[in-house]
């Protein structure tokens, strides 16, 4: 069954198919919350979390316009963060936290870059800024890209490879930072 398809049995309100999103996704769900909170979850909070999408996934299936595993995805992502945000630390940090943390300007140029190459790759237009997120920051397959998008698969690597030129030509003369 493909995810479209999968999508469709959601919206119809089909219990089975939350399981079968679940076994899909469940591992794909639990990476995007680790790599996105890191350390500073409990397991229990990822656990917490990994259900809390499934839910929003059952609660909203009605509204999805793209991709179940991109709105998967996003969803674990900002639940996530949500989460992050509503921890309070528990102790003081230390004096040197720059040292053991790393340097928060460090950080900063690198939230600015990834932000900048968001954007260029937003600029890219439809479909050929949604195959490159797909590829590159969801890990989906070529084949799996272009059989959602009724694309063939040259075609998913070609207008890869044109996003990839058309990236480093916006970022080449750039002074960045």
């Amino acid at each position: 069954m493909t995810d479209a398809q999968l999508l469709e049995k959601l919206k119809k309100r089909s219990r089975s198919s939350l399981e079968t999103a679940i076994r899909r996704f469940n591992a794909y769900v639990c990476t995007v919350i680790f790599n996105t909170g890191g350390n500073s979850l409990t397991r229990e909070d990822m656990e917490e979390l990994a259900d809390d999408v499934f839910l929003a996934l059952w609660n909203n299936a009605g509204n999805i316009n793209e991709s179940l595993k991109a709105y998967i995805g996003a969803t674990a992502r900002n639940m996530t963060i949500g989460k992050l945000r509503s921890l309070k630390p528990e102790e003081e940090l230390p004096e040197d936290c720059a040292a053991a943390y790393g340097d928060p300007e460090d950080a900063a140029v690198k939230n600015e870059l990834s932000r900048m190459l968001y954007d260029e790759i937003i600029n890219l237009g439809r479909p050929d800024s949604e195959i490159f997120l797909r590829y590159y920051y969801n890990g989906q397959k070529l084949r799996e890209i272009a059989a959602e998008l009724g694309l063939s698969v040259s075609n998913v690597k070609m207008k890869l490879m044109r996003g990839r030129s058309r990236l480093k030509d916006a970022f080449s003369g750039k002074e960045v930072l």
